[in-house]
């Protein structure tokens, strides 16, 4: 086999195609026989909370997990917590998260390319009060997580109270305020992200990044995230990390090029497909579309930014 299509074969199977794979709605053994918790998953890197570490078509993770899930409208996601970060961006529907001190509750509501970033030991969960199904991006802060740690789950706990996260009556639920002065809502406040509110930074290469987790968004631990706007016609050179990264594509399409001495690999991503880019290897990305394209970039280091991009 020649080096061209080693090179080939290896970008290849570096990446995650949406339509190549299939959402498993086993993922979570927690939530057999408990049809309230329904939920599916699609695994991209790593298992992201799922024990099903061996599936062949999932990518191996470093720093960091990366999977989508379907919450169908009406599910929630019992109160839990981690020994590391997790985060929530929505891509479709809206979402209800809660974050729990003892039998307190504040929930917050998030639409479309917003994120919640979960501190690690804090108690969360989920819940899908909407019209239309909620599909979310999540990432956890280890490439092997430990299993949840569950707080109010059904199978010991009433249906209703693991419903509210644990909040025993309506006054011990509170609506996520991001001016209030209450510690536990600042608190959350720093680690909710709202799209809206993103001012993007217009760099050399002609692209914007838009901060989410970093310097000016969610505090990092372990990892951090940009939301980057590609405007149709951009390209960046090729570029190299001591850490990996990963490009999950939201809309429009790009070109992804590897570079290998004098050799160049281009594939096409389009929407929610996913690469993962190795440590060490030179890599690009480029918008020969018709219309500007928008992708989550995942880098495996709480440090800023060191990679100064190029215009190619």
């Amino acid at each position: 086999m020649s080096h061209a299509v080693d090179v080939v074969r290896n970008m290849q199977n570096f990446i995650g195609r949406y339509t190549e794979k299939s959402f498993d709605w086993d993922a979570f053994p927690g939530s057999r026989g408990f049809p309230d918790l329904q939920r599916a998953q699609m695994r991209y890197v790593g298992a992201g909370g799922s024990p099903k570490s061996n599936d062949p078509s999932t990518l191996k993770a470093e720093h960091f997990t990366f999977s989508l899930v379907n919450k169908p409208v009406g599910k929630f996601a019992a109160s839990h917590s981690h020994e590391v970060v997790e985060h929530f961006m929505v891509l479709q529907g809206v979402l209800t998260v809660g974050w729990v001190w003892g039998d307190e509750v504040i929930e917050a509501k998030l639409g479309p390319k917003d994120m919640v970033l979960n501190s690690f030991g804090r108690p969360h969960g989920f819940r899908n009060d909407g019209i239309e199904p909620v599909l979310m991006q999540i990432t956890v802060g280890s490439g092997t997580p430990l299993a949840p740690v569950y707080v109010c789950h059904p199978k010991n706990k009433d249906l209703e109270l693991a419903r509210t996260f644990g909040a025993p009556t309506p006054d011990k639920v509170h609506a996520f305020h991001a001016d209030s002065p209450d510690f536990r809502q600042q608190e959350l406040a720093r680690h909710v992200v709202r799209y809206r509110d993103r001012t993007p930074f217009w760099n050399d290469a002609g692209f914007a990044t838009m901060t989410y987790i970093g310097e000016g968004g969610a505090p990092p631990q372990g990892y951090r995230m940009d939301l980057v706007h590609l405007p149709a016609g951009k390209a960046v050179a090729p570029y190299v990390r001591d850490v990996e990264d990963v490009y999950f594509v939201i809309e429009g399409s790009i070109a992804v090029g590897w570079v290998d001495d004098d050799r160049i690999v281009e594939k096409r991503l389009g929407a929610r497909d996913l690469i993962f880019n190795p440590a060490g290897r030179a890599h690009y990305f480029r918008n020969d579309g018709p219309t500007d394209a928008q992708f989550t970039m995942v880098v495996g280091s709480a440090q800023p930014e060191t990679v100064a991009f190029r215009p190619a």
